[in-house]
């Protein structure tokens, strides 16, 4: 088995975050998943072999069902492509149907974006599907995050970068899609051009949020509905930290 996702769980007692366990997520070379707990700090050394026990999780709670009409990415996949999985680091701690939710809310926004595509928005691949179940979702790689970009000084052409990223939300919102969570670390770089990722908060227009929307500080408090107003405060979130000298 190989590490796959590891984290600290904290709980809450005595009005106070107090470190409770550290959550394990390996897979195996079957590809099939599996958690475990240990008491152990992330900063120490831990290794397969220290964990008590470890338990299968099921696929059909983390794995939605792949609809025929879903396009499949190629395979074998380019070595150009970037393969997303879930995270499945809060299995057990949140709705079970959450991270399947997510998932078929990523597929549905980019069957939607593939038809429709833009030079702005990342180009989708497809879906992996294993025994019937979706596995990942196939996009194009990009190297660099905007936010690794203004995080690092590298010098682009700012007022370009904002256009392009402008051009990909009106794109989105001509398609009736509102992506809900803007923010630099989701727009990818491809030289000055930014082309926006990560769908799985990806809603029609009127539709509700569900429990994957935003990033704290880039989008707005309290919204329950896919509505371009999201969008539009994201990008002046955006707009500012690139026009920052």
């Amino acid at each position: 088995m190989e590490i796959c996702e590891h984290g600290e769980i904290f709980v809450e007692r005595d009005d106070d975050l107090i470190f409770d366990h550290t959550k394990i997520i390996l897979r195996d070379a079957d590809d099939e998943y599996f958690y475990a707990k240990t008491n152990q700090r992330m900063t120490r050394v831990f290794g397969i072999n220290g964990l008590d026990t470890t338990t299968r999780i099921p696929a059909d709670q983390i794995w939605p069902l792949a609809n025929p009409k879903f396009t499949r990415a190629p395979d074998p996949l380019p070595p150009t492509s970037y393969l997303k999985r879930p995270r499945l680091l809060y299995y057990g701690l949140d709705d079970l149907d959450c991270g399947n939710n997510q998932i078929l809310t990523e597929v549905e926004a980019c069957e939607v974006l593939k038809r429709y595509p833009h030079p702005n928005i990342a180009p989708y691949l497809g879906c992996i599907v294993k025994e019937g179940r979706i596995r990942g979702l196939a996009f194009a790689r990009y190297s660099v995050t905007l936010s690794q970009m203004l995080k690092d000084g590298t010098p682009f052409d700012r007022g370009h970068c904002l256009c392009g990223i402008e051009a990909g939300v009106r794109h989105m919102h001509k398609l009736g899609l509102v992506h809900n969570d803007l923010n630099p670390s989701n727009i990818m770089m491809d030289g000055d051009n930014p082309v926006i990722i990560d769908f799985d908060s990806c809603k029609r227009e009127g539709d509700e949020l569900g429990s994957k929307a935003g990033t704290d500080g880039w989008t707005l408090d309290g919204q329950d509905q896919a509505l371009r107003e999201n969008d539009l405060y994201s990008l002046s979130k955006i707009r500012a930290a690139l026009m920052k000298a």
